[in-house]
């Protein structure tokens, strides 16, 4: 066996064994029909064509051989470099605070309601995590909507007076409690995984928060939604 086809059958077979862990060990692990599966996923939807075309050429090698010594096909160098790559960056995906909003822009229940009107125009985002001012307590995200529902409902004459509203005053009508905590160390993967999961389970997941431990009323140091995700997806198919 040459050396490029054994690197080569190595890094293949290492990453259908990723993919079988990622698909939780179905019954049908064929290369192919996993590789389907997972295709969603930020990394193999980058390399996904390429990966089902080193399929083909790994039944070739395998399946097709003139005899033990004699392969009627050959892996190019490039080829094999670039497999042992994706191995690579599936090895060690990116981390959530690679792909997350940082710093995270937080207000406190006695923050004044008009700042962060001013912090939604300014900042072009549509929710901010709002946390107790004594003990610093994860309450739940305030959103955009929230307000413009608690502002049609406190609309006097057409106008609506916010001087002097608080964050608690809206947030106790309203609060999207719809978001998951995960670690610094937490990968691209986990945060796919858990919105995957949501999306299985009808339940609309708000945003992933990443804390130092993972904890709910941790620091954020950043905050993940599905536009990250569709960020990612969308620079992996501009690099290609």
């Amino acid at each position: 066996m040459s050396e490029l086809v054994a690197r080569f059958e190595l890094a293949f077979n290492q990453i259908h064994q990723i993919l079988k862990e990622m698909n939780r060990f179905p019954k049908n692990d064929n290369f192919v029909e996993l590789l389907q599966r997972s295709k969603e996923r930020s990394v193999i939807k980058e390399h996904f064509d390429s990966l089902r075309q080193y399929a083909k050429l790994r039944n070739a090698i395998v399946h097709e051989r003139v005899r033990d010594d004699y392969y009627i096909a050959s892996p190019h160098l490039e080829v094999v470099e670039e497999l042992e790559l994706i191995k690579q960056t599936l090895d060690q995906p990116p981390k959530a605070l690679d792909i997350a909003t940082r710093p995270v822009m937080f207000f406190y229940t006695d923050s004044e309601l008009l700042e962060v009107m001013n912090a939604f125009r300014e900042h072009g985002v549509s929710q901010f995590p709002i946390y107790d001012g004594m003990g610093g307590r994860f309450l739940g995200l305030l959103t955009d909507t929230a307000i413009v529902r608690w502002m049609s409902n406190h609309a006097v004459e057409g106008c609506v007076p916010v001087e002097g509203v608080k964050v608690r005053d809206v947030l106790a009508q309203d609060c999207a409690k719809n978001v998951e905590f995960l670690p610094e160390k937490a990968t691209v993967f986990q945060v796919e995984d858990i919105f995957e999961e949501s999306h299985m389970a009808a339940r609309k997941l708000k945003a992933v928060i990443v804390t130092k431990d993972g904890g709910v009323d941790s620091s954020p140091l950043g905050i993940v939604t599905t536009w990250d995700l569709i960020k990612v997806d969308a620079e992996g198919t501009e690099d290609e």
